[in-house]
C-alpha cells in the first residue's frame, strides 16, 4: 500500500515556502522514509477549515499495515504544531482518508 500524508496549515499560518516545508515534514516523518510530493488540492469536505486551500504532502511508498499502524499513532501522540495531518491509503488505485 501507499501512503500520503497531507499537512493543512491551520488558520494562523501561511507558508508558501515549499523548501522549508519540505524540510519540516521530512524531519517530522524522518523514521518512515516519506518522498516529498509537493503540494496538492484536497475536496472541501475532508478538510477541517473547509478551504480550498493546497496542502503541501509526503508519500510513503509501499507501507505495510505495521507501518500504517505506526504511522497513525505517531500522528496521534506527536501532533504536528500548526497543521491538520491528513492521512490516505491507496490499495490498488481505490484511495480512501485514514486519519
Amino acid at each position: 500500500m501507499d501512503l500520503r500524508v497531507c499537512f493543512e496549515n491551520k488558520e494562523s499560518v501561511n507558508v508558501n515556502d515549499g523548501e522549508m516545508m519540505k524540510h519540516y515534514a521530512r524531519s517530522y516523518l524522518a523514521d518512515f522514509d516519506p518522498e516529498w510530493g509537493g503540494f496538492i488540492m484536497l475536496p472541501h469536505a475532508e478538510t477541517r477549515r473547509k478551504r480550498m486551500e493546497p496542502v503541501w504532502q509526503v508519500l510513503i511508498r509501499n507501507a505495510s499495515p505495521g507501518t500504517e499502524q505506526r504511522l497513525i499513532s505517531y500522528l496521534d501522540d506527536n501532533p504536528m504544531a500548526a497543521y491538520f495531518v491528513h492521512v490516505y491509503r491507496r490499495d490498488h488505485g481505490n484511495e480512501r482518508k485514514i486519519h
